[in-house]
């Protein structure tokens, strides 16, 4: 009778130094992807003779209603991962698998950093640069355009196309309700959203691995 195989202790210790370099590596890679965004805004935005940072202005107030904002899409969030829904729950083993082991033992402060830099590069792109210049065809069909393309680029199932695209309206909503327009509010909101969705994946794949 053959014996099992029993792990070598150097094979687990091998295992256990990957797992903070892959935590590392999507941190940085997903910083750079989202400074690529920003670089992209601004080569975009000269060429549509657009700036990204035309609505953009600090202001304390804005600040605060930027995290504000950003509660009702976390409500959402939380929603959609405990409703017994087959498509939610596709999406949210989806975040357990690819998101849970590469942020699990992250740094709260870099994951926070990685979310500001989400936020500002995308928001850069879609409301800083492609809703204000296709503003000029109107505002639904801008904010339309904007998040259909939005959508699309987190095409992870159906419904998360769908999803991202009415968060994307919400966001566009935030930055043309506001007077004087600052886009400063939906960049908050986003990367306040982003981060708690964060820390709340961490919560979620740490209880699926205390109970496998």
């Amino acid at each position: 009778m053959n014996r099992p195989l029993m792990p070598h202790p150097d094979d687990e210790q091998e295992l256990d130094d990957q797992l903070p370099q892959e935590q590392q590596f999507f941190i940085l890679g997903g910083s750079l992807f989202s400074i690529g965004f920003i670089v992209i805004a601004f080569g975009l935005g000269w060429a549509l003779d657009v700036s990204p940072l035309t609505n953009l202005n600090w202001n304390w107030t804005d600040l605060l209603i930027g995290v504000l904002a950003a509660l009702p899409m976390f409500l959402f969030f939380l929603l959609s991962v405990t409703l017994p829904v087959q498509a939610f729950q596709k999406i949210k083993q989806f975040l357990l698998d690819e998101l849970g082991p590469r942020i699990v033992n992250g740094s709260i402060l870099e994951l926070f950093i990685l979310c500001i830099f989400i936020g500002l590069g995308e928001e850069l792109l879609f409301r800083g640069v492609l809703q204000s210049w296709s503003t000029q065809f109107g505002v639904v069909f801008a904010i339309v355009l904007t998040n259909m393309i939005f959508g699309i680029l987190h095409s992870i199932t159906r419904l998360y196309v769908i999803v991202a695209t009415l968060m994307g309206v919400y966001l566009s909503l935030l930055l043309v309700l506001f007077t004087p327009q600052n886009l400063l509010i939906p960049i908050t909101t986003h990367t306040v959203y982003d981060f708690l969705c964060f820390l709340m994946i961490i919560h979620l794949y740490r209880k699926q691995q205390a109970t496998e």
